[in-house]
């Protein structure tokens, strides 16, 4: 299973991609099993990594909205897409090898849940303590993602727009502030990016991105994983204690070891 010619053009032109099925009926029903879990705290967790609930009443029976980061690390379920073959052949594709993970999340979007939403960012904003900017994330639906219950929006081409500005230059509340800077090249256009539950989408670290939040009666469960290139290498400190720490590798150094592993090996 690999992207052709004209679809790799496709992600290296527009910065994101849909991908074909990666995950079988079963590996979608344990992943969500897990989830499940992890969420009403059946399964042991570290908390500090379930920090960006966004906390609601359980009205309806309903879980909060939630995001769960560095769940490879500390689950032995997600620990085993790692060895997905599927979704290593295609990140290969996209990217020179060897690719490795270099961090992963889930997001669960409640039912009937209108302020589960993300504001529209850039990824590598957050993740310039590495370089060079050529990470991509493979974003794989477990259900079926749609513009009703709030799939992914993208903007064409916007990785390849060079913009000046830092994290801390955002205004966290306005979630659209992205769209709005004057420094823009073109008026953005976004589209949605609707993913069949199993499928995977591509997209990359400068593409402006953002979702909205669910107008459905199911909730909305995806695993995200964010991946590099084999050539990334440490160009600055952590901030973030969520994330594994760049500090266990040396400045200007290939970010590797066992908190960062490499993908199967693609077919």
């Amino acid at each position: 299973m690999n992207f052709t010619n004209l679809q790799v053009q496709f992600f290296q032109t527009n910065g994101y991609l849909l991908g074909p099925r990666v995950l079988s009926n079963d590996q979608i029903a344990e992943l969500k099993q897990r989830i499940d879990g992890i969420l009403d705290g059946s399964i042991s967790f570290p908390p500090l990594y379930k920090g960006d609930s966004i906390e609601r009443s359980n009205a309806k029976g309903q879980l909060p909205s939630v995001k769960v980061v560095n769940l490879f690390r500390h689950d032995p379920v997600f620990q085993k897409v790692l060895s997905n073959v599927a979704i290593s052949t295609l990140a290969h594709d996209l990217m020179e090898g060897p690719v490795r993970l270099w961090e992963d999340q889930m997001i669960y979007k409640p039912a009937y849940d209108s302020k589960a939403a993300l504001a529209w960012h850039q990824d590598y904003t957050y993740w310039n303590h590495v370089y060079p900017s050529d990470l991509a994330t493979c974003w794989i639906a477990l259900d079926d993602a749609t513009v009703d219950n709030g799939c992914m929006y993208v903007v064409p081409e916007s990785h390849r727009w060079q913009l000046e500005y830092t994290r801390k230059d955002v205004n966290v509340n306005d979630p659209d502030w992205l769209l709005k800077r004057h420094d823009l090249p073109v008026k953005p256009n976004p589209v949605p990016c609707e993913v069949p539950a199993g499928h995977c989408h591509f997209h990359h670290c400068r593409t402006f991105h953002g979702s909205f939040g669910n107008r459905t009666s199911n909730p909305r469960r995806s695993y995200v994983m964010h991946l590099m290139p084999g050539y990334t290498r440490r160009s600055g400190n952590d901030w973030n204690d969520r994330m594994a720490s760049v500090e266990d590798v040396k400045l200007g150094e290939i970010i590797q070891g066992p908190s960062y592993p490499t993908l199967a090996s693609p077919i």
